[in-house]
C-alpha cells in the first residue's frame, strides 16, 4: 500500500509541475499579453487551456497568473472570475484591478465566499459607483482623450516633452502599474539583450513587464528624441545606468550623442514614479484603442498552447496506466 500512495503521489506531483511549468511559461501567458486584444476564438481557446492548467497548478503559480492578468485590459472574463473565487491570496489582485469583474460579479462573490473576500470588496466597494454603462461609455472617452495625448506627447518637441511628462505628477490620471515586477536577474537579462542588440529580446521583455503591446514597444524604442525610453524605464524601475546603456546600444537618434544620454539621464532622475505610470496608463489605453479589433492572423502564443495541450494529454496518458497497475494491484 506504502508503494502505491507513493506512486500516486509521484503522479500527482509531476502533473503539477507540468502544469505549473505551462500556465507560467512564457511562451504561452507572456505571449498571450503581448497583444492588447484577440479574436473570439482565440480568446475562448486560451481560457480553454487555462482552466485546466490552473487545477493543477499550486497556490504561488495561480497568485502569480492573477497578478499578471488583473492588470491586462483583455484578460478572459471566465478565467478571471475562477481566480477571483480563488484563495484571498490568489483573488486579491484580480478583485482589486480587474476591469472583467462587474460590480455585480464582485456582490455575487462576496455574497457566496464571505471572509476575506467579502471584507476587500467592501473596502472597495466605494470606487465602484459607477454604472455600467456610464462606465463603459466613460472608458470609450477615456480611450480616445489618451489617444490623443499620446500622439500629442509623440509630435511635441525636447522642451515640450519634458514639460508634459514633469506636469504629469498633477494629471487626474490614474498611475498604472507594471505588469510584471522585475528582479535583478530579469534587469540582467534586460541589459544584456540591449548590449548585444538583440531588439527582439528587449521588446519582448519590456512589453510583458509593462503590459504593452509590441507595437507599442518598439515605438518607444525606435523614438529619436528618446524620452519614451526614459519614462519605460522609470516605470519599469530600471537604474539609471541601465538607460543609459539601453539609450547608447538601441536608440540611433538619441545613443549619437553623449550630450543627448545626459540631457535624457537628467530627465530621467527628475520624472517621478507616478507620472512615468499616468504615461503607461496613457500608453496602455492607446493599446486598447488601437486593437479593439485584433487582426485574425497566426499568433505565436498558440504554438505554445498547442504544446501546453499536449503536456496536458501525456499527463493523462501516462496517469491511466498506473491507476490501472495499481487497481490491479489491490485486487491481487
Amino acid at each position: 500500500m506504502d508503494s502505491i500512495e507513493l506512486a500516486f503521489a509521484g503522479a500527482a506531483e509531476h502533473s503539477r509541475m507540468l502544469a505549473a511549468g505551462a500556465v507560467t511559461s512564457p511562451t504561452l501567458t507572456d505571449l498571450y499579453l503581448q497583444r492588447p486584444g484577440h479574436t473570439a476564438d482565440d480568446e475562448r481557446y486560451y481560457t480553454e487551456l487555462a482552466l485546466r492548467l490552473i487545477e493543477a497548478a499550486d497556490m504561488p503559480t495561480r497568485a502569480a497568473l492573477a497578478a499578471r492578468l488583473a492588470t491586462y485590459a483583455a484578460a478572459p472574463r471566465p478565467l478571471m472570475l475562477r481566480l477571483a473565487r480563488d484563495k484571498i491570496e490568489v483573488a486579491a489582485p484580480v478583485l482589486r484591478q480587474s476591469a472583467a469583474l462587474t460590480k455585480a460579479d464582485m456582490e455575487t462573490i462576496a455574497a457566496e465566499l464571505g471572509g476575506l473576500h467579502a471584507e476587500l470588496i467592501a473596502a472597495l466597494a466605494p470606487e465602484q459607483t459607477c454604472p455600467p454603462q456610464a462606465q463603459g461609455s466613460s472608458q470609450d472617452n477615456g480611450a480616445q482623450q489618451a489617444s490623443e495625448l499620446c500622439e500629442l506627447f509623440y509630435a511635441a518637441g525636447a522642451l515640450e516633452r519634458r514639460w508634459i511628462l514633469l506636469n504629469l505628477d498633477y494629471a487626474a490620471i490614474s498611475p498604472g502599474e507594471p505588469a510584471l515586477v522585475l528582479r535583478r536577474a530579469d534587469i540582467w537579462h534586460l541589459e544584456t539583450a540591449a548590449l548585444q542588440h538583440q531588439t527582439e529580446t528587449v521588446v519582448r521583455e519590456l512589453g510583458r513587464a509593462l503590459g504593452l503591446s509590441r507595437e507599442q514597444i518598439i515605438r518607444i524604442l525606435t523614438d529619436d528624441g528618446g524620452e519614451p525610453i526614459v519614462v519605460a524605464a522609470r516605470a519599469a524601475d530600471l537604474p539609471a545606468d541601465v538607460l543609459q546603456r539601453m539609450l547608447l546600444f538601441l536608440n540611433s537618434g538619441a545613443g549619437h550623442s553623449v550630450d543627448r544620454v545626459y540631457e535624457l539621464s537628467d530627465l530621467f532622475t527628475q520624472l517621478s514614479f507616478a507620472s512615468a505610470r499616468r504615461m503607461l496608463t496613457i500608453w496602455r489605453a492607446c493599446d486598447v484603442r488601437a486593437h479593439t479589433r485584433a487582426p485574425r492572423e497566426a499568433v505565436p502564443w498558440r504554438a505554445a498552447a498547442e504544446s501546453a495541450r499536449r503536456a496536458l494529454s501525456e499527463v493523462s496518458r501516462r496517469s491511466r496506466p498506473a491507476k490501472s497497475r495499481a487497481s490491479r494491484t489491490l485486487k491481487a
